[in-house]
């Protein structure tokens, strides 16, 4: 209350100096004040441009408060209207929408049907990423009233519209400003994009027109910061009001700074390692079960990266989530007897089994914006593995993205959020399915499963929620008991906000950590 008293009176004095000729030093207290109006948050991860047809690059004009999509996931999973205030099914291959009245893109142009048809085709038609690619036979748009058919019963057409990729933007406004639009694109979120590098982060200002109202914070600095570490020190200096995905050791310092609220609790994302199946050895399903055999993972989980073991893609926070047993628990006299039985000995004695005559030294990758936990991770999987006859190299990348899609790793360190519209075929369709990769993302590890296939083509036709629920909790032991990959941990999600900002909601799936609700707390 005192530092509202402060302000007030501060700004009424300003305002009566302005008035009979302010100078140049009030003035600059009278920009400080107006800076209160200014929210600094780190974004964690970037990756070139901002266009949400490239990519996942839509998440972070999600997080940022700058996109919005026809629907969205709320904070409990369900999904609410966003630009289209309402919709229904009217037969099982056709859905209408009702456009909101009164949504504008950031160049002021009406959002109606058309515009949103018009966005919809181009993320269809431009997008590189083909798990997006739903059958569709017909947008038509009139008036407010936006209509999707589908060439057969397609019961996941709201979950793949609440995807980052079907962000609405200003088609037209892409077609005129060519590649730039990639940096600067037009949509109708309450923020708006004013500058941009991928270095560095995004600058954004109020959408003044936004369709909630004018929002009530004037500019949002959103720093590209990856490092976990640096984002902890900067919310105790004071250089940021928001961060998300904090480091969990650092989470008691920062519980106990008297300006700092802190929010955690489950989310959706899933830490594992990626495996290179198109590398013989790594093809083979046997020597697959040795390595998972060989390490512990549960150990991991819990010292290294002090999140909750992982028990296939999906946390048991959905209800498609595994609930049984791991299938290859922590046992390396399993894991050396099935290198033996492969045929894989150490013929010279220096420690390491051999194949086709040659050390077998893996090679596990990471990014460097994965944090110490990836890092130290590859440290223990050496030494498990070592004590198995098994070499292991770590190397962290900054081209990371290239580097995976050009299959340069035996494990590749991942973290996804497996379920961002609450479905599971969605991460089964990008990350496993045959022919499913793009851009340093999917189906990277080149993994093929003819039972996988077919289990996700089923789901495409299957519209009973349960029905859906059994054949992803199905899909997830075909990956566990085949060693697609090694899921590691799941974690648990935190933001840290700065007391001096309000309207903060802490989203399960993480696609959202801003919006309209943003403002200086009273």
């Amino acid at each position: 209350m005192q530092r509202n008293s402060f302000l007030a009176g501060f700004l009424a004095a300003a305002l009566a100096f302005a008035t009979t000729g302010a100078t140049g030093a009030t003035r600059a207290l009278a920009a400080d004040a107006a800076q209160e109006k200014t929210v600094n948050m780190a974004i964690f991860w970037l990756d070139g441009d901002i266009d949400p047809i490239s990519a996942w690059h839509g998440w972070t004009l999600t997080r940022t408060g700058v996109g919005e999509n026809l629907v969205q996931v709320d904070e409990n999973l369900q999904f609410k209207p966003s630009i289209a205030e309402k919709w229904e099914q009217t037969d099982e291959r056709t859905t209408r929408f009702i456009i909101r009245d009164g949504v504008t893109f950031h160049n002021g142009r009406t959002v109606d049907a058309a515009a949103c048809k018009a966005s919809l085709e181009r993320a269809l038609n431009e997008s590189d990423r083909a798990d997006i690619k739903f059958p569709v036979e017909s947008i038509s748009a009139e008036g407010r009233v936006l209509t999707i058919k589908t060439k057969q019963a397609y019961p996941t057409l709201l979950n793949m519209l609440a995807d980052t990729v079907f962000i609405i933007v200003d088609a037209e406004a892409a077609k005129q400003a060519g590649p730039d639009f990639k940096f600067k694109p037009i949509c109708t979120g309450a923020f708006k994009v004013e500058s941009f590098s991928p270095q560095t982060g995004l600058v954004l200002s109020a959408h003044q027109a936004h369709w909630k109202g004018k929002p009530k914070v004037d500019r949002v600095n959103a720093k590209y910061i990856s490092d976990a570490k640096s984002r902890s020190m900067a919310l105790q200096s004071g250089e940021l009001d928001f961060a998300a995905q904090i480091m969990p050791a650092d989470l008691p310092i920062l519980q106990k700074d008297p300006k700092l609220q802190v929010l955690s609790g489950p989310n959706l994302r899933i830490f594992l390692l990626r495996i290179n199946m198109a590398h013989p050895i790594m093809h083979d399903p046997a020597f697959r079960q040795a390595l998972h055999y060989a390490i512990q993972k549960d150990v991991y989980a819990e010292k290294i990266a002090h999140g909750i073991p992982a028990r296939g893609p999906f946390s048991e926070v959905l209800d498609f989530g595994h609930r049984g047993a791991d299938s290859y628990p922590y046992n390396p006299e399993k894991a050396k007897a099935l290198l033996d039985q492969l045929g894989y000995r150490d013929s010279n004695g220096d420690g390491i089994r051999e194949f086709q005559g040659k050390n077998i030294v893996l090679q596990y990758l990471y990014a460097t914006n994965h944090g110490a936990e990836a890092k130290n991770i590859g440290i223990a999987m050496q030494q498990d593995l070592k004590k198995v006859g098994i070499g292991l190299e770590t190397q962290q990348m900054e081209n990371y993205a290239s580097a995976a899609q050009a299959g340069k790793f035996d494990f590749l360190y991942e973290r996804w959020t497996s379920a961002p519209a609450v479905d599971p075929q969605y991460f089964l369709d990008s990350a496993f399915k045959t022919g499913s990769s793009s851009l340093g993302a999917g189906n990277v590890g080149r993994y093929s499963n003819k039972a996988l296939d077919a289990l996700i083509d089923e789901m495409s036709t299957v519209s009973d929620r349960e029905k859906r629920n059994e054949l992803g909790r199905k899909g997830a032991q075909i990956l566990m008991d085949d060693v697609a990959a090694i899921f590691l941990f799941y974690q648990t999600g935190n933001v840290v906000y700065n007391k001096r900002i309000d309207g903060i909601h802490r989203f399960v799936s993480e696609i959202y950590y801003i919006d309209d609700r943003l403002k200086l707390a009273q």
